[in-house]
């Protein structure tokens, strides 16, 4: 994979691209390329360089843009021209990306014990789901911030970790993304739960997003989940990307998504 193939956000870019996102981001870059010019010519025009590459490849630069970009859009009256759904829907979570094979990540959760292979399918382990969801059990009753705090000590990785727009961001040498509060006790729990194990930390993070598809109680309220659409479980996120009949497990009481299913 080269350099350019790993900054790119399909999810983010192309007809994917919120154009609210992408207005508030180039401001950015234009107000800080701008400042920077005045200092060193030079400066400015590498930063604007830079931001602008940036924001083509990944539709946003600023941490938690797909959550804030449509308020401060509809805070100055442009909403209108951009067309973006209402701003209260909940935002569609990225993804803690390990770069790991999934034919090695299957094989290592197999081999320590934490998924079990039946004649129906693959099954989380009973003792690995009793630590997973006590531990999310545990997570649920923190504050956003103390949330965060778990999420950067759980990170096989440096990074700068903030509780942000009702979820997390996560500013690392490699990503930059923005998870959901319920994403990521889910995720923290699975770091913690699947390393104790014995399992490689950057071979945990790879497994966060496929075990929440083994997730039976919403991570942030504790209520059951349930297989769903996002229109029935949260009435549609608020992307110009939206699928409301897109497959999901959601919380059948706050209507938290907990897993996107792939499109087959």
């Amino acid at each position: 994979m080269s350099v350019i193939d790993s900054l790119k956000r399909t999810e983010h870019t192309g007809e994917n691209r919120c154009l609210p996102c992408t207005v508030v981001n180039a401001a950015v870059v234009a107000i800080v390329g701008l400042a920077l010019g005045v200092l060193w010519i030079p400066a400015g025009f590498v930063a604007l360089a830079v931001g602008a590459v940036l924001v083509y490849l990944r539709g946003y630069v600023v941490p938690g843009t797909p959550s804030f970009a449509p308020r401060l859009v509809a805070a100055v009256g442009l909403s209108g021209v951009f067309e973006h759904d209402d701003e209260s829907q909940p935002r569609q979570s990225e993804t803690l990306d390990a770069n790991v094979d999934p034919d090695v990540m299957l094989s290592t959760l197999l081999d320590a014990g934490v998924l079990v292979e039946r004649e129906d399918g693959l099954f989380l382990a009973d003792d690995a789901r009793d630590d997973w969801e006590s531990t999310m059990a545990t997570l649920r009753k923190a504050s956003d911030d103390e949330l965060a705090d778990a999420v950067d000590a759980a990170l096989p990785f440096e990074s700068d970790v903030a509780a942000e727009f009702d979820g997390i961001s996560i500013e690392g040498p490699s990503m930059s993304v923005w998870i959901s509060r319920p994403q990521a006790i889910a995720d923290v729990a699975t770091l913690l739960a699947v390393t104790e194990r014995g399992v490689d930390p950057m071979v945990s993070l790879a497994a966060t997003e496929p075990l929440r598809m083994f997730t039976e109680i919403c991570p942030d309220c504790g209520a059951p989940v349930e297989e769903t659409t996002v229109r029935n479980c949260c009435g549609g996120t608020a992307g110009i990307y939206d699928s409301p009949e897109h497959e999901v497990l959601g919380c059948a009481e706050c209507g938290a998504v907990v897993y996107e299913f792939g499109d087959e």
